[in-house]
């Protein structure tokens, strides 16, 4: 564990004491989130490692949450976490207007990448969704255009990682499609005509 928490703290992530204004500690969480990901880090190893990140009033407050909540049997996952600190430090109008963001939250012009990137940024706003896998899975499809969702809602994920995969690959599928569409085909495309020669041709050869 020590190792993972130097190589963690090597990169510099920022720092959380629960003072901060909505949008700073926002912008740190994700910070964090991203280093995360990029490190490859389970759901387990993050729960461990936040606690380094958390001073003063964050601190204090997360051991006292982490252990009301193994008291009531909660396994403390991420989700857990992320969802408890923003219950906890952002006020409530700033929650119900993300919240909203969330619900409303369709693919549009983005692709699946950037639907997805969305999708989870908002998702600590609607805990009543984050805590189901499946929850998740229906919020996202839904969301999808009416193409990709026609191909993805055949199957009809249950999971969100399923769903995602199967989102990633209609539309690559798609995406092919399309591309084939402008390719003309051999027949369509122009043919040279033998019998018709540029007059220089005649000349030189009758010279």
């Amino acid at each position: 564990m020590e190792t993972f928490l130097k190589r963690f703290q090597s990169f510099k992530p920022p720092t959380l004491t629960g003072t901060e204004n909505a949008i700073d500690c926002e912008n740190c969480l994700e910070d964090i989130e991203q280093l995360f990901k990029a490190l490859d880090y389970t759901d387990d190893r993050r729960v461990k490692l936040i606690v380094h990140q958390l001073h003063g009033l964050g601190k204090s407050w997360w051991i006292a949450t982490k252990k009301a909540l193994e008291n009531q049997g909660t396994v403390i996952t991420w989700a857990v976490f992320i969802t408890a600190f923003y219950q906890r430090f952002f006020p409530v109008s700033y929650r119900k207007d993300k919240g909203a963001e969330f619900a409303n939250l369709r693919q549009g012009q983005l692709n699946i990448e950037e639907y997805v990137a969305k999708f989870t940024s908002l998702l600590k706003f609607a805990p009543h969704v984050a805590i189901s896998d499946e929850a998740q899975a229906d919020q996202f499809i839904n969301g999808l255009n009416p193409d990709v969702f026609t191909l993805v809602n055949t199957g009809r994920p249950n999971t969100f990682s399923d769903a995602l995969n199967h989102a990633k690959g209609s539309e690559a599928g798609l995406l092919r499609q399309r591309r084939a569409q402008f390719v003309p085909s051999a027949a369509k495309l122009p043919q040279e005509n033998p019998q018709i020669r540029h007059p220089l041709f005649s000349m030189l050869e009758a010279a």
